[in-house]
C-alpha cells in the first residue's frame, strides 16, 4: 500500500527517532527504504535493525536520495520523511483514509505539522497556515507543504516527474509549485507530523541563497499556460520581490552572473 522514503546523511541518532515513529503507525501495510547519501554513519545496520530496505546513494543530494527511493518503491502511494522529523502515530492511517474517502481526486495529500526548533515548539505564522485545494497563488509567497507531511501517488510521479536534482536545497519548494500549478492539493488539518529544525547540518542552514532557488523555481511558470489572472500575478508579485531582495543582496556582493540571471528573469 505504502513505500515510506527516508532519504539521510548521517544523522543516526535523529534516523532512529524517525524509523521509531514509523514503527508505532496504526497502519502496517508499508515498506520503509532508507536512502544512505553517503555517510560515513553506520547507516546500514540501523536500517536493518529495523527491517528497511537500505539503498546506497553517492552523495549526490537530497533530490536524487529522495528520487531513488521513488523509482525503487513498490507500493503505489509514496510517502516521504526526512531522517530529522518524525510522525504521530495515526499520520499513514488518515491518509490513506482521505485518499479512500476521494477516490481519484487527489495525488498529493498532506498534513498539519508541529514545529520543534531546539527543543521548543515554534508557533505558524499566518502566511505559513497549512491548506488544500487550488493553492499555487499561495504557494508562491511561501512553502506550504513540507516533505515529511506528504504522501503522493505514483501516478504523480510519471506525470510531473520526479524531484530536480540541480537544486542542492528549496528543490521540495520546486516539486510543490510544479505540483500545485496543475493539479488540486489534499490536506488534513491535524498535526500529523513533528518537524524538528535549528540543527547545524538542515540544508536551511547550509545555504545563504535560499531566495535565489526558490526564484529559480518560480521562473519556470513564467509561461505556464494553465494559470488563472491571480495565480498570474501572485507569481508575477513574488518574482519582483525575491528579485529585488537579490539585487540589493548583490550591491554588497556582487556577482554578476548571478545579477545578469536575476535580471531576466524579473522581465516579466
Amino acid at each position: 500500500m505504502v513505500s515510506v522514503v527516508i532519504p539521510t546523511f548521517n544523522r543516526l541518532s535523529m534516523l532512529k527517532r524517525a524509523l521509531e515513529s514509523v514503527q508505532q503507525q496504526t497502519f502496517k501495510a508499508f515498506e520503509v527504504l532508507v536512502v544512505d547519501d553517503h555517510s560515513t554513519e553506520n547507516i546500514k545496520e540501523l536500517s536493518d535493525n529495523f527491517g528497511c530496505r537500505y539503498l546506497f546513494n553517492q552523495g549526490q543530494g537530497v533530490s536524487a536520495a529522495r528520487n531513488t527511493g521513488i523509482k525503487a518503491a513498490m507500493h503505489p502511494w509514496i510517502a516521504f520523511l526526512d531522517s530529522d522529523d518524525e510522525w504521530l502515530p495515526q499520520k499513514l492511517e488518515l491518509q490513506l483514509a482521505y485518499a479512500k474517502n476521494h477516490p481519484g481526486t487527489y495525488k498529493l495529500i498532506h498534513t498539519n505539522e508541529t514545529w520543534i526548533r531546539n527543543g521548543r515548539e515554534v508557533p505558524q505564522k499566518a502566511k505559513h497556515r497549512r491548506q488544500g485545494g487550488r493553492i499555487f497563488a499561495q504557494c508562491t509567497q511561501a512553502c506550504l507543504i513540507s516533505p515529511s507531511t506528504a504522501m503522493a501517488h505514483m501516478d504523480l510521479f510519471n506525470s510531473i516527474g520526479l524531484f530536480d536534482e540541480s537544486f542542492p536545497t528549496c528543490e521540495d519548494y520546486d516539486f510543490w509549485l510544479r505540483v500545485s500549478s496543475q493539479l488540486e492539493i489534499g490536506f488534513i488539518d491535524k498535526s500529523l507530523t513533528i518537524k524538528h529544525g535549528g540543527h547545524e547540518d538542515q540544508l536551511s542552514m547550509k545555504y545563504h541563497s535560499m531566495d535565489l532557488w526558490r526564484l529559480r523555481a518560480l521562473a519556470k511558470h513564467k509561461n505556464h499556460t494553465q494559470l488563472n489572472d491571480d495565480e498570474k500575478l501572485s507569481l508575477q508579485k513574488s518574482i519582483f520581490k525575491k528579485s529585488e531582495i537579490i539585487l540589493k543582496g548583490l550591491k554588497k556582493y556582487p556577482n554578476p552572473i548571478v545579477q545578469k540571471e536575476v535580471s531576466e528573469i524579473m522581465k516579466y
